[in-house]
Order: C-alpha cells, then structure tokens, then sequence
C-alpha cells in the first residue's frame, strides 16, 4: 500500500467522514439462540444478515420435526443448503427429494415448500433469499 493510499482513511475520519465498509460479517450462535418458529414444533429460525439485496437465515429442525408448507413472498430467489441432518423436502407441485448434508437447491422465488428431519441429530439449514429491489 503506498503513503498516500494509507492517508485516505485518516483524512476522511479526520473530515467526519466514514471509511465505506467493504464486507460485512455475522457471528452467529448456535441452535440455542434461533428463535422458535409459531406452529411449527421442533422448528427454529434466526436472521443471519438482513440487507436491501439479499437475507440470509439459518435454521434448526430437531429430529422428526415438520415446517409446514410455507412461502417467502418477497423472495426472487431461494438457496437451500442443507448443513447438517437429513432431511426431506416438498416444493409445490413436485413429489419429496430427500436432502443430504452438502447438499444445496436452487428454489424459485416465492415457491411454496415444506420440509421433515428424517434424521436422529438436529438439522441445521442455511437459506439465502434474493429481494427485488425498493
């Protein structure tokens, strides 16, 4: 980094000015901290990062446990990454896939979806979700 490359963020704090952040950054906890999904026993979601573009959430299913069929409306893209458990997922219309851990599906946005843990450990689930833009 050259002298005057290093001078920028000084001169800009020194003005009042923030350095624009480049990347952000979640820590997150574990199963514990999720909050209980209302009506679906054994289901647990929380928000990972929450931005204009995208959201991304993780989410808990204890052994046997259902998400009843459900949508996220304001999606115009959905990731599922399954992480850990086994699980097995109906989308609207198509007969039940079972999902492996590693496993990542592309879901249209908005599509109606359900999922059961068919597995004997907790199922840990990373959901990435696209927004129109405001």
């Amino acid at each position: 980094m050259t002298k005057r490359r290093a001078l920028v963020p000084v001169i800009l704090v020194t003005l009042g000015l923030t350095v624009p952040e480049v990347a952000t950054a979640q820590a997150v906890g574990g199963a514990e901290t999720a909050k209980p999904v209302a009506g679906d026993p054994g289901i647990s979601s929380m928000v990972v990062i929450e931005e204009a573009q995208f959201r991304v959430l993780r989410d808990y299913a204890e052994p046997g446990a259902t998400r009843r069929m459900h949508a996220h409306q304001d999606a115009t893209y959905h990731v599922f990454t399954l992480i850990t458990g086994q699980l097995r997922l109906t989308i609207d219309g198509q007969p039940p896939i079972d999902v492996t851990p590693g496993q990542a599906l592309s879901l249209k946005g908005g599509v109606q979806h359900t999922f059961t843990n068919t597995s004997k450990v907790t199922a840990t689930i990373v959901e990435v979700f696209g927004k129109a833009p405001k």
